[in-house]
């Protein structure tokens, strides 16, 4: 009998999670009432904010993070697909700590806005585990917006150098003039290696873990760096410690040799660009 009764109990919290799991992926077909930003939308069939996740837009304005360069871009183009898809569906995943609901965005034709704003250049991928069910199209497009120099790709090849301690010495908003929130080159002498972060004297480059498994960064030997002067190009915010802090947007890290030739080390494969 008490076996019976566990077997029973046991069921139940399958179905029970099979449930869950089917709620946590549900879909919605709704309107997008308001765009916050260029990854955050309020739609009519819910309450509160729906983030769109899987990827990660600049901030329009200034907080915990610097308000950031094509962030007005991004909004505008969200802005613009939602409002001549009418209909969108959302995929929802549940909420964040902070209460939004997280989804992904398709518009009447079926196509995921998440991975076209980044096709754009006007995002970067951020993936998780618990949310990386469309990661592959999310990269691709990733890739697509660097081949075609779009967004935040858009100076890649004419962007001037910028030695790091100029930047350190402006690190206000780039709307002021500044460099907090612009995408720029950056040249500087590696001093520290520390896993996935590059240390100099007025800079501090950061790989995010999870943009290293999505991009295979986490095979690149970067100890090789060590003592070399660098360019990467990225964005800029500012480190706790009051040097300049760069989040790399680049697929590679130029390292200037004596001849000040550019030896490329491959964060990303480049050929699969």
């Amino acid at each position: 009998m008490k076996k019976r009764a566990a077997l029973a109990m046991a069921s139940l919290l399958l179905i029970a999670l099979l449930l869950l799991q089917a709620c946590d992926r549900s879909r919605l077909v709704t309107t997008v009432t308001s765009v916050i930003d260029g990854d955050s939308v309020t739609v009519k069939a819910l309450n509160g904010t729906v983030r769109l996740i899987g990827i990660d837009a600049p901030e329009t304005r200034s907080g915990s993070k610097p308000a950031g360069q094509f962030a007005d871009e991004a909004k505008d183009y969200l802005e613009m697909i939602t409002r001549e898809s009418g209909k969108v569906t959302l995929e929802l995943h549940g909420k964040d700590t902070y209460g939004r609901h997280l989804a992904y965005l398709f518009d009447s034709e079926g196509t995921l806005i998440n991975s076209d704003i980044v096709r754009q250049g006007l995002a970067r991928p951020l993936t998780y585990e618990d949310t990386s069910h469309y990661s592959s199209e999310i990269k691709n497009a990733y890739r697509e917006a660097f081949r075609s120099r779009r967004g935040i790709f858009t100076f890649y090849d004419q962007s001037p150098v910028f030695d790091a301690s100029v930047v350190r010495g402006n690190l206000y908003s780039y709307q002021s003039g500044g460099f907090l929130g612009r995408v720029i080159w950056v040249e500087f002498e590696v001093t520290s290696v520390n896993g996935l972060t590059l240390v100099g004297d007025d800079i501090v480059v950061r790989i995010r873990s999870e943009e290293a498994s999505l991009f295979a960064l986490d095979q690149a030997d970067l100890q090789v760096l060590y003592r070399k002067r660098i360019r990467v190009y990225g964005e800029v915010w500012q480190d706790t410690s009051g040097k300049a802090l760069m989040l790399i947007r680049d697929p590679g890290i130029e390292i200037i040799g004596v001849a000040q030739l550019a030896k490329t080390l491959p964060l990303l494969p480049l050929e699969a660009f």
